[in-house]
């Protein structure tokens, strides 16, 4: 198997950023959704019921995050270790954790161009969210915004496989991984265990349950009910559609596009 895209999400649930390479640390990819929207009561704020979130592209450039809003072509930009010192209690689904505000400007342009009161935060490093303890090895483990886990690794013939059932396929960003597999076949990744990339070490511990986030077109920024329909079809556990792998962080280090997987 090796490493064909990777990907990271600055700000949770805005587009996301091709990456030639990345460094792993404890709660994921450097700087994946280590940024996110609230609302006034501190509430997390997604594609879920903001599906026009996706229309918000970032941009690393040098030390800077710049995005812009692709309808209107509003940019704005922020240093990527900036932030003030205004603390707020953010809320990720069972999850309250301590965040600083970015910039009350940064938060003015997106409260305008949403048309509702929003605040962009950053969880510092002296945040440590911790995963679900069912889930985690020795109980140490962090995890940034992301909804619950550092890494989610999807193979391309695992996608390859969904569009041959589509009508219309779609395309791989609608799963936000950060890592996409090759050279193997559909749902190889779904029996991952302890895997080598790189430098890195990642261990896998559940198949990722899917929700009406899929559902969202990229460029209409409109959500429906493909490809969600469809996987639940094939890919269902119980109450849950399955597609992708969540992995938890055993050991930092730099990937590369390219790079093996190797399985430990």
């Amino acid at each position: 198997m090796i490493i064909s895209q990777i990907f990271i999400y600055p700000v949770k649930s805005l587009a996301g950023i091709a990456m030639e390479n990345s460094a792993v640390t404890d709660r994921g990819l450097q700087y994946d959704r280590r940024w996110l929207l609230i609302d006034e009561l501190g509430m997390q704020i997604t594609q879920r019921t903001q599906p026009e979130l996706v229309l918000f592209q970032p941009e690393i450039s040098k030390d800077t995050l710049h995005i812009t809003h692709k309808p209107s072509g509003s940019t704005v930009s922020f240093p990527l270790k900036g932030t003030t010192e205004i603390q707020i209690k953010v809320q990720v689904w069972d999850d309250v954790f301590e965040s600083l505000e970015v910039d009350g400007q940064v938060s003015h342009w997106f409260s305008h161009i949403l048309k509702k009161k929003v605040r962009l935060v950053f969880q510092p490093d002296t945040t440590e969210r911790k995963v679900d303890p069912k889930y985690a090895r020795n109980g140490q483990e962090i995890v940034s915004a992301a909804d619950g886990y550092p890494v989610l690794i999807i193979s391309q013939a695992s996608l390859n496989d969904l569009n041959s059932r589509l009508l219309k396929p779609v395309d791989m960003l609608r799963f936000r991984p950060n890592i996409v597999l090759d050279d193997c076949h559909a749902f190889a990744e779904d029996d991952l265990q302890k895997v080598a990339i790189g430098e890195a070490e990642l261990i896998g511990v559940k198949n990722c349950a899917r929700c009406i986030m899929i559902t969202n077109d990229l460029q209409q920024a409109q959500l429906g009910k493909e490809p969600l329909r469809t996987l639940s079809q094939y890919r269902r556990q119980g109450q849950k559609v399955l597609f992708g792998r969540n992995f938890l962080v055993g050991k930092e280090g730099k990937i590369a596009i390219k790079d093996n997987l190797r399985t430990l």
